[in-house]
């Protein structure tokens, strides 16, 4: 294997855990990242570069919805292909990270028909790779909106991922010819921090930490509690790899990504004016209009069980407050 020179990261980039980085040095693995374009592919592929700095472009194969080359925010470029092109890659041993998915919003640009169609069309391109080439470790993102129900017409989204859950633990499980299966890791995430977020006003606190760049006040638009429980993106990638190369344990199916603690939006909305320097700044929010809360969070043990495993310390809220405000500019 060739020597890598191996730099400590700057603070205000991502890295693996230094376990989890000198497994995944060690382990002459290539990566495949579909979704790299997104908030999660973008974090994975910067976690990535930290660990094979000058190998990244030969290790590391990129996929997104087009055509394109980023440069990360080390100033090293790396190519992004379409992912209709996934079928065409040779690959020797790798670790899979699935993040490529048409998110929420497009059901109301697309329709619910087509949207449905869009997403079996990925899950399908996805699930001929990984029957082609067997990886040894899967990451696909999951979502807890599979608990919002099962009719595709009112959430089609939860249903598509419901779906992509049965059909990646089929893949896995099946009959390999007397070969591991590989080891998978599909969490379902409910609420995330961190460097990449993406179209922040469609996040709380994407939208709190706006509102507290503007000079405030902050603006809360539910008039009825709303419960959520956050974890930083780098902990989340973390794990998965720390449980796709590691020793230890794998989960044994689908598993809830929940953070530290829940916290109503209205103390996040203090906390995080507190933690960026603007303690009491105004929030404004109408009264509560004593409907049921609206709690959006997972049962978070699995995930802290699988972090002391791996040697993945997560990081507090207010730490994910600071890291999410640091990449908006804040």
């Amino acid at each position: 294997m060739p020597s890598v020179t191996h730099q400590s990261t700057p603070p205000d980039r991502l890295a693996f855990s230094p376990p989890v980085a000198a497994r995944l040095r060690e382990s002459d693995l290539d990566v495949i990242v579909t979704g790299g374009g997104g908030w999660l592919g973008q974090a994975t592929l910067e976690m990535l570069e930290s660990t094979f700095a000058g190998r990244t472009g030969a290790r590391v194969h990129a996929f997104g919805s087009s055509r394109r080359t980023i440069t990360l925010r080390s100033g090293r470029q790396l190519d992004i292909h379409p992912l209709a092109e996934l079928s065409e890659l040779t690959v020797g041993a790798h670790l899979f990270a699935h993040y490529a998915f048409a998110t929420r919003e497009f059901v109301s640009r697309l329709g619910v028909e087509a949207y449905v169609v869009r997403n079996r069309e990925i899950t399908a391109l996805v699930a001929d790779q990984l029957l082609r080439t067997e990886p040894v470790g899967l990451f696909a993102i999951s979502s807890g909106a599979v608990y919002l129900g099962d009719n595709p017409s009112t959430n089609p989204y939860g249903v598509l991922k419901a779906e992509d859950e049965r059909l990646f633990l089929e893949l896995a499980r099946r009959d390999r010819r007397a070969r591991y299966a590989p080891r998978i890791v599909i969490p379902r995430l409910f609420n995330l921090a961190g460097p990449f977020l993406n179209k922040p006003d469609r996040y709380v606190l994407g939208s709190v930490i706006e509102d507290i760049g503007r000079g405030g006040p902050i603006r809360l638009t539910a008039s009825r509690p709303v419960v959520r429980s956050y974890v930083h993106v780098a902990d989340l990638i973390d794990i998965a790899f720390g449980a796709m190369v590691g020793e230890g344990p794998v989960p044994d199916g689908p598993f809830d990504a929940a953070g530290e603690r829940e916290i109503e939006v209205g103390e996040l909305a203090e906390l995080a004016a507190s933690v960026l320097g603007q303690p009491g700044m105004a929030i404004e929010r109408p009264p509560f209009d004593g409907t049921a809360p609206d709690r959006y969070v997972g049962d978070p043990m699995k995930l802290r069980s699988l972090a002391a495993a791996h040697g993945v310390d997560l990081k507090p809220l207010s730490r994910q407050i600071e890291d999410t405000a640091r990449f908006m500019g804040l």
